[in-house]
């Protein structure tokens, strides 16, 4: 039952960050144009769009598969087959943890600073920080719930 209550607030916890990852992509979307454009001329904006386009989509794919498979494991429960339930823990923390990398790689550290006349776009990166504080969460879920299932021997 405990195991169960773990994946559920997985659940909401990933129903959050897929709030904020599309808050986030739906404000990039509005500078899209400008930045083709852009990226036509420049090999740095076109490296950016790129870098943009990617991280967003691994934080978005992440956090779908992390709500999946929290829903699964809630739902299924036991039943679910124990191989998967010993497994699919710590391949979601290992698969959250390379998503929310290859993110704070391009967007955190201090190299992003709000640009003026761009609101959107500084939407976006506050969501994105809060997207990375969510995967940082459910990463540390994961390997709760790993540890539990270890203990309890699902």
């Amino acid at each position: 039952m405990f195991l169960q209550l773990l994946h559920l607030a997985q659940a909401g916890l990933a129903g959050y960050g897929a709030q904020q990852s599309y808050i986030a992509i739906t404000n990039l979307q509005k500078y899209e144009e400008t930045s083709e454009k852009l990226a036509k001329y420049s090999n740095e904006a076109e490296r950016q769009l790129h870098k943009t386009r990617t991280t967003q989509t691994s934080g978005a794919l992440a956090i779908a598969v992390s709500l999946l498979a929290a829903l699964y494991l809630f739902f299924k429960g036991s039943s679910g087959g124990s191989l998967f339930r010993m497994l699919a823990s710590p391949a979601m923390c290992g698969g959250i943890y390379l998503a929310r990398a290859h993110i704070r790689d391009f967007w955190a550290g201090g190299k992003r600073v709000p640009l003026p006349k761009m609101e959107d776009y500084n939407e976006a990166q506050r969501r994105t920080e809060e997207l990375l504080q969510v995967l940082d969460w459910l990463m540390f879920s994961w390997a709760a719930t790993s540890l539990v299932a270890l203990f309890k021997g699902y």
